[in-house]
């Protein structure tokens, strides 16, 4: 975008400023990048923070399963999950339906588990 400004019988275009440079790429990992490795947060906020951008499985109390990654949560232990999928009963073979953001209140949280990648079998290394 341009600003124009007319003087007189002469009009001038003044160029837009450069952009500013971005010193780092967005990172969905961590919202403190420079307090990963502080010593003063507890072992649960460390914990929290290695949790930022992983799958997480939600059971809740009406025995709904919630699958999305964790973008953060709260002192109330509400737990919002973005690219969410619920399934109604646990198991393979259904499918979900596809919710997009949630926020899960964290009193109806009945267990909480971190979705891992499965191990690569071991008799392929025998």
């Amino acid at each position: 975008m341009t600003d124009l400004s007319v003087t007189g019988s002469q009009m001038q275009v003044k160029a837009p400023p450069p952009p500013t440079p971005i010193s780092e790429p967005f990172r969905i990992t961590t919202n403190a990048p420079h307090q990963i490795n502080d010593e003063t947060l507890s072992p649960g906020r460390r914990r929290l923070q290695k949790w930022l951008g992983r799958v997480l499985r939600i059971k809740i109390s009406d025995g709904r399963i919630l699958v999305g990654f964790f973008n953060c949560t709260d002192r109330d232990a509400n737990i919002v999950l973005s690219m969410c999928a619920e399934y109604l009963v646990e198991g393979e073979g259904q499918e979900p339906r596809l919710l997009g953001n949630v926020m899960v209140p964290g009193k109806h949280i009945v267990s909480l588990n971190i979705d891992e990648p499965k191990p690569a079998s071991s008799s392929l290394f025998l």
